[in-house]
């Protein structure tokens, strides 16, 4: 990943959350596709930190999940023999979808590189044929960057 795209992504996700907090009612109506760059598990972390705050911060639930599209290495925090690692991320990965805060999709072209089967995933996530058309499909229906 180059510099510009690190400093964006830094910067991006504080600046979001304070615009969201000044205006929570819009915030709610609003609906949200989160990219991972990193694709990495304490990215996903970060990600549901602050999708958790995002809705903390409201006194109703979201309307709109926030759409959480995963096509890469971070997908291997929801494979059930990595849950005792991962324990604490799923479970809050499955709260907030609980709560529908998060709606997480999990790309199937990814899981058949990787020999990954869908019952080695928690029932929670959803799984989508391909992800970065998912996310372009969002983006092109009006989703915006969370």
């Amino acid at each position: 990943m180059n510099t510009l795209a690190v400093l964006r992504q830094l910067l991006y996700g504080p600046v979001l959350l304070l615009l969201l907090m000044s205006n929570p009612v819009a915030a709610q109506e609003q609906k949200f596709v989160a990219q991972l760059h990193a694709n990495t598990p304490q990215e996903l972390a970060d990600l549901l930190d602050r999708a958790e705050s995002w809705a903390k911060q409201s006194k109703t639930y979201p309307k709109y999940p926030i759409a959480i599209v995963l096509h890469g290495p971070e997908v291997d925090v929801f494979i059930k023999k990595n849950y005792g690692q991962y324990q604490s991320l799923v479970d809050q990965a499955a709260k907030l979808d609980a709560f529908k805060v998060v709606d997480i999709k999990i790309c199937e072209r990814w899981m058949g590189f990787n020999n990954i089967d869908r019952d080695q995933l928690p029932p929670f996530v959803d799984t989508v044929p391909f992800g970065p058309a998912e996310e372009e499909r969002l983006i092109e229906a009006g989703y915006q960057s969370f």
